[in-house]
């Protein structure tokens, strides 16, 4: 007979065989590459969301500082002395979708265009983000407080109000815009339709900035900030709908 401390039940851990696939000694089963995945892009999402706010937190604080600068006046200049036929009024009517009350009417027509199609996360993403970018666009608008191009230094083609920086028409584009091609880019089969909304869009998002600087509307610097404190907005919209999605 054995002796009662040499039963199997007392036998020492490391004699219970090797490790099994995908197990570390200390730390139990390891992490499988699609959670490795998702920790790096959660990571890189948290990097690339603060180098943009600090970013914009500088050209902010500077814009709230000077009128504009040196480089501003030399780029709008140069963008106005464009004579190419039609240019004048590609420029205006690239401006057309971001005036008056056509951005509302548009966030309407898009959020019911996803809700007749049964996509009620996207519509409510793009509404509501829409409509609190709006606001905050406002709020930045506030805080930097800069005035508009005045027409003893650049052409000013048309009547501007309220504060330059950051850009309106800008960050509307690329939140409002923005987020539809994104959804296009996901959801729509590829195909030459796809091919038509993608490259229109973002020809449309591009564009605008030439735009507002063009028709005297804004300085280069309050069209950057713009397509950086939208493209931050996006960020987060994109964010909250993949999140409303799993």
């Amino acid at each position: 007979m054995p002796p009662q401390d040499e039963t199997p039940d007392a036998m020492p851990a490391q004699a219970a065989g090797p490790n099994r696939p995908g197990e570390s000694p200390a730390s139990g089963p390891l992490p499988s590459p699609s959670s490795r995945r998702l920790v790096f892009r959660s990571r890189l999402f948290q990097v690339t969301l603060a180098i943009g706010l600090v970013l914009y937190g500088c050209l902010g604080v500077l814009a709230k500082r000077y009128a504009y600068f040196a480089w501003d006046l030399g780029l709008a200049r140069w963008i106005q002395s464009v004579s190419v036929p039609g240019f004048n009024g590609l420029m205006r009517f690239v401006s057309i979708p971001g005036s008056g009350a056509t951005p509302f009417v548009l966030v309407l027509v898009a959020a019911g265009a996803l809700l007749v199609a049964r996509l009620p996360v996207e519509a409510a993403v793009c509404g509501i983000g829409a409509a609190l970018g709006s606001a905050l666009d406002a709020l930045l608008k506030e805080m930097s407080g800069r005035p508009r191009p005045t027409s003893t230094l650049v052409q000013v083609l048309g009547h501007f109000t309220n504060e330059s920086f950051p850009s309106g028409h800008v960050f509307f584009y690329v939140e409002f815009f923005g987020f539809l091609l994104f959804l296009a880019w996901l959801r729509l089969r590829q195909g030459p339709l796809r091919t038509i909304i993608l490259a229109f869009l973002s020809l449309l998002i591009a564009l605008v900035g030439v735009s507002r600087v063009y028709l005297g509307a804004h300085w280069p610097s309050d069209v950057a900030g713009a397509y950086l404190g939208g493209g931050i907005w996006l960020t987060l919209m994109i964010a909250a709908y993949t999140r409303l999605r799993t």
